[in-house]
């Protein structure tokens, strides 16, 4: 398990990006389109922003949520409107986008309409949370034995969680250990002494206390990059 940490936000931003470039461009060799699976919160933007003056070719690439608040697309909660404002634009809006919330629709069509679209996630960017959560995985969710069960089928799934607003549609454990490329970025971890002991307990051993531990322990391959 690699934690590339660089002490610079800007820096590491960049590092991201080459990382995520280069990776499109390998499976491009070998596949015709991409899909690429994005996080929301605030910490994602500067990433996206640069992201999407990458010179790709964004028409082979979709984007997709790991997971979404159950809100309207247009609340400042919505993980797609912050998709939408930061990174389907520039060079990246001629990429296709899959969100998960579906106007006039009730939650079970919602994941059913997740679950038929979801057929290979090429690359997912995740984030992490205090309480050790990534996509929406908390620790205290009456769904959290099903969340993390790495023989759960579908892959979309339902949580409440209990420290948090809103329904959440996300990407349960089994889910996530398929995806051929995961990238922890954590950034501005320094500034945050809770985040930086949760991620270095996690990166050190199993507790049962994060779910981030339980993809670090299956997935020793995720790329984490931490400033």
């Amino acid at each position: 398990m690699s934690n590339n940490f660089v002490s610079d936000n800007d820096q590491q931003i960049d590092l991201i990006v080459k990382y995520i470039t280069t990776t499109i461009c390998d499976l491009l060799k070998q596949q015709n389109q991409v899909t690429l699976a994005v996080s929301g919160g605030k910490s994602p933007i500067p990433l996206f922003e640069k992201l999407s003056i990458a010179k790709l070719p964004w028409e082979k690439i979709t984007i997709t949520l790991v997971d979404e608040r159950v809100t309207d697309t247009n609340s400042a909660d919505s993980n797609e409107l912050l998709v939408r404002t930061h990174l389907l634009k520039n060079q990246a809006a001629n990429a296709k986008f899959s969100g998960l919330v579906l106007a006039k629709s009730n939650l079970p069509e919602m994941l059913n309409n997740a679950n038929s679209l979801v057929n290979q996630i090429d690359i997912a960017i995740l984030g992490m949370g205090e309480d050790g959560h990534t996509a929406s995985i908390f620790p205290e969710c009456p769904e959290f034995k099903q969340a993390i069960d790495i023989n759960a089928k579908p892959a979309y799934i339902e949580t409440n969680p209990l420290s948090a607003k809103y329904t959440r549609i996300g990407l349960n454990l089994s889910a996530l250990l398929k995806i051929r490329h995961l990238i922890l970025a954590v950034i501005g971890i320094t500034a945050n002494v809770t985040k930086l002991k949760v991620l270095d307990d996690a990166i050190k051993g199993h507790n049962q206390d994060y779910p981030i531990s339980y993809l670090l322990r299956k997935r020793p391959d995720v790329c984490i990059f931490s400033s």
